[in-house]
């Protein structure tokens, strides 16, 4: 009947037959029958989960269902992607036949992992491009249990995330101003379904499903209704669409498919700015970006923590993400030491991203290591205009690292100030070598720094091949004495910076330490033990220094050991903030991670 109608006609069978599927679905679940067959093809993404700080890999059908693939873990994960065996949205997963589903926990029952075909990387770059430049259409999807509903109107939703009256930092706008309006998110045009229409950039869609199902099964039926709505799927409804849960259906903040186009939020952090740009990030196939142990820890860039606040902050991307977004290719230097006109030593003049349509010199570096799957990257984090809320390494040249494959996280190394370097042992596999990257100087009225990258070999190469035979007879005696060795010692390599924070340097390394041993030496404006390490993990990552890797983070159970005023100026301390007064900015809690702390 479905393939004999046409029009308004067809409309209706399609919603007839959707809304069949839903009831016999909740039918299977009441009754105990959760297993059914898996009769279509499989994209493989990989989704990255806040709350549990791990990765799932799911198989996306051309329909739009996400169906988790249960037989690996996030170290299979994360080696496949940086292998590059695993690129989030092109592989496929080779699934056996006769593959059933668990609808109860939306699962594949499988005895073994499955076997993955991804295609050619040659055009990847092209891809990549086209995702992150232009015009990407967004859909936010207000969702409405049947015992709960996302707490914000549709009107308060669409201004969140495009703007309006009351709303000036969104999602549109801060990829707008990080992009140099390059990336443009613009709303799905309006669309008129079978009972719900889409309004600027907006939809409510009603599930008949409680939130006590979990998140999983929410999704899949949210996917299904806005087919039997519109008649498109997760695939082609938008670039980017929004699922913003009611509470209750998950105990996070929110995850997404990388390299995709879902985003799925836990009620009104759906219009928290931070929130939205990181999850809507990975969309874009951006990894987390971490610091020391933690894994969101990188507070120069939205790929970090997030925040409850829906204006705040306007802050960007690290380096290592800007480099891989492409937004600044143009006025960027990809290089490797020891080659080319760079030489061993070269100095590179840096600008930032914030100066960049009006700057004739590089905003970004690349550091390739041939021989490693990891490249560095260097830039300058101005604090201004649309990167004036960056949390952390305010106005310092900071070096950052990330496996070479796009998707995988960055790892934030060294805040630089002027006079300060950073060394890698061993650069490109050879050992004895060193690669120090140096900041000569710091102009805060140009916005500008001089940056010196300087490769020390252990073994100098010879400047010319040695005669093989002489052309005269040797002199048997010498007709005066040897020339002395030279007198001038070499001079001395800059060390790796320390990065202090207060100009104090933590002395524990890689260690986990007590109250009573030296929270109070590695940290010295500490006045007791117990003040540093009450509800803190105390540790120092080696090769790094500051006050985040020393009091590593507010432990979750731990709460009541501290004072309310203490609690809050350690929470601003995490911040970056050296001001134990500092005046707090409205509804700015740091989220530390996707699923909890909600």
């Amino acid at each position: 009947l479905y393939t004999m109608n046409t029009g308004s006609q067809q409309s209706k069978w399609r919603h007839v037959l959707l809304s069949g599927a839903l009831i016999l679905q909740s039918l299977l679940l009441a009754n105990g029958q959760v297993s059914t067959a898996l009769n279509e093809p499989c994209l493989a993404f990989v989704k990255d989960i806040f709350s549990e700080d791990r990765k799932e890999l799911v198989c996306q059908t051309p329909s739009g269902m996400l169906y988790v693939v249960p037989s690996v873990d996030d170290q299979w994960i994360e080696e496949k992607m940086i292998s590059g065996e695993l690129y989030s949205g092109e592989t496929v997963l080779d699934i056996p036949k006769n593959t059933t589903i668990n609808r109860e926990d939306q699962t594949l029952n499988l005895q073994e992992i499955p076997k993955l075909l991804t295609p050619d990387s040659s055009e990847r770059r092209l891809r990549q491009l086209e995702k992150t430049t232009g015009e990407r259409t967004v859909l936010a999807v207000r969702v409405i249990a049947s015992n709960s509903e996302f707490s914000k109107t549709d009107e308060e939703l669409s201004s969140s995330v495009f703007g309006g009256p009351n709303d000036f930092v969104n999602l549109k706008s801060q990829y707008a101003a990080c992009s140099n309006g390059k990336l443009n998110m613009v709303k799905r045009p309006d669309l008129n379904g079978v009972t719900s229409n889409i309004q600027n950039g907006v939809v409510t869609i009603r599930v008949n499903l409680p939130v006590e199902v979990g998140h999983r099964t929410m999704v899949n039926a949210i996917s299904q209704e806005l087919d039997r709505e519109f008649g498109l799927t997760l695939r082609t409804i938008a670039d980017h669409t929004l699922y913003c849960l009611p509470k209750g259906t998950f105990n996070g903040v929110g995850y997404a498919i990388m390299n995709g186009r879902l985003a799925v939020f836990n009620d009104k952090l759906c219009t928290s700015v931070s929130t939205q740009m990181h999850e809507v990030g990975h969309n874009l196939n951006l990894g987390h970006s971490g610091m020391g142990a933690e894994k969101y820890g990188d507070q120069t860039c939205m790929m970090g923590y997030s925040y409850r606040s829906s204006e705040a902050p306007k802050m960007c991307f690290n380096a290592a993400k800007s480099y891989q977004l492409g937004w600044y290719g143009d006025k960027s230097t990809s290089f490797i030491p020891g080659t080319g006109p760079w030489g061993d030593d070269h100095t590179f003049t840096l600008s930032n991203i914030v100066d960049y349509p009006t700057t004739n010199d590089d905003v970004l570096i690349e550091i390739v290591e041939p021989a490693r799957q990891l490249n560095y990257y260097v830039g300058f984090n101005v604090a201004k205009g649309y990167n004036e809320g960056t949390r952390a390494g305010k106005n310092q040249v900071i070096v950052y690292n990330k496996p070479r494959i796009d998707g995988n996280d960055s790892l934030r190394l060294a805040d630089m100030s002027s006079g300060q370097s950073y060394t890698i042992s061993d650069f490109n596999g050879i050992t004895g070598n060193t690669l120090d990257i140096s900041v000569l100087s710091i102009d805060l009225s140009s916005y500008v720094a001089q940056v010196r990258v300087t490769l020390s070999r252990k073994y100098s190469p010879p400047t010319s091949s040695p005669t093989r035979v002489p052309t005269t007879a040797p002199t048997r005696l010498p007709t005066r004495r040897p020339t002395p060795s030279p007198t001038l010692r070499p001079v001395a390599q800059t060390p790796s910076p320390t990065r202090p924070i207060g100009g104090r340097k933590p002395t524990v390394d890689d260690v986990a330490v007590t109250a009573s041993q030296s929270c109070k030496a590695a940290y010295a404006e500490c006045e007791n033990s117990s003040e540093c390490c009450a509800g803190f993990s105390c540790r120092r990552v080696s090769g790094e220094s500051g006050f985040t890797n020393v009091c590593r983070s507010i432990a979750k159970n731990s709460k009541d050991k501290l004072q309310r005023a203490g609690l809050t100026w350690w929470k601003r301390r995490l911040r970056g903030d050296s001001s134990a007064g500092a005046r707090r900015e409205p509804n700015d809690e740091i989220l530390e991670t996707e699923e909890e702390h909600v």
